[in-house]
Order: structure tokens, then sequence, then C-alpha cells
């Protein structure tokens, strides 16, 4: 819970050994997400966190987000299944247009949507760091992809992205396949459990 993590952010301060900190399923909620990140502020040994389902909401992905200004160990950043929407998806844009040691970010299951998934994109043409990066389930449609592609039509440094069980229709999976042709860095695409028809698949 929040006063566990507490605890583990006064932990976070003083520990130069830690690498991988896993905490998803306990229920850490805003303000503890808020404890980790002030934790994770003076900790430079720390190169994977995974806060999955923990209820952290936008404000608590925002004071993840501000650790990451400051943070440079930080690699992997898993955030999914935290109840995260459009609003905390602009922050972590913001986030991603600063940072230059993240490589893998999970914001899988969340609630981002189109315009959560174009901040996102946004922010990707501007890093040159992020290498995976996990969308499924983020009811993300057809403007959302479009906006996908137009990223990875600029974006030279992303080798997996993960779009499955989102809202992607045919037109979304076309704009996608035409900016592909443009993108010679991407090795692997997840789009499964979409709406992609047919025509789409072509």
């Amino acid at each position: 819970g929040e006063s566990g993590a507490k605890e583990i952010a006064v932990m976070l301060k003083d520990n130069s050994s830690l690498k991988t900190l896993i905490l998803c399923g306990n229920e850490v909620g805003e303000s503890g997400a808020k404890e980790i990140a002030i934790g994770l502020k003076d900790n430079s040994s720390l190169t994977t966190l995974n806060l999955g389902f923990n209820k952290t909401g936008d404000s608590g992905a925002k004071e993840i987000v501000i650790m990451l200004k400051d943070n440079l160990s930080l690699t992997t950043l898993i955030l999914s299944g935290n109840n995260i929407g459009e609003s905390g998806a602009k922050e972590i844009a913001i986030g991603l247009k600063d940072n230059s040691s993240l490589t893998t970010l999970n914001l899988g299951f969340n609630k981002t949507g189109d315009s959560g998934a174009k901040e996102i994109a946004l922010a990707l043409k501007d890093n040159s760091t992020l290498t995976t990066l996990d969308l499924k389930g983020n009811k993300i449609g057809g403007s959302g992809a479009k906006e996908i592609a137009l990223m990875l039509k600029d974006n030279s440094t992303l080798t997996t992205l993960n779009l499955g069980y989102n809202q992607i229709d045919d037109s979304g999976a076309k704009e996608i396949a035409l900016a592909l042709k443009d993108n010679s860095t991407l090795t692997t695409l997840d789009l499964k459990g979409n709406k992609i028809g047919d025509s789409g698949a072509k």
C-alpha cells in the first residue's frame, strides 16, 4: 500500500546497488507513486521500475514523469494498468521529450485514447533513446493510429511497438503500413486484437 511505498522510497534514497524494483499489483496509489518518485530523484542505480496495476492514476504518473527529468539511470518503466488517461499521457509525453535514458516504456491497458496516443507520438519525434513502446489496450482508434504513423516516419530509434487490443480499423492500419515504407528501424509491430479487416491487412 501507500505506507509501504513510503518506506521503499526512503530506502531508494540511500541504496546504491538495487537495479530492479517490481511493485506491480500493490495498490501503491497516487500518493505512493509520489513517494517513490521522490526517492528515485536521488537514486542512480535503479534501471528497471515496475509499477504496473497500482492505481497511480494521472497524478501519480505525473509525479513519476517529474522524476524522469532528474533521474538518468532508469531505462525501463512499466506503468501498465494504472488508469492513466489523456492528461496523464500528456505528462508522460512531456517527460519523454526531456529524458535521454529511458529505452522501454510500457503503458499497456490504460486509457490514453487517441489524444493521449497523439501526445506520446509527438514526443517520440524528438526522443532518440526509446526503443520499445507498449500501448496495447488503450482504446486507440483510427486518428490515434494516424498520429503514430506520422511519428514512425520521423522516428529512427523505436524497434518494438505494441498496439494490440486497441480499436484500430482498416484506415488506421493502412496509415501505419504506409509509414513503414519510410521507416527502417522498427522490427516488431503487434496489432493483434484490433478491428483490421481484409482491406487493412493488404
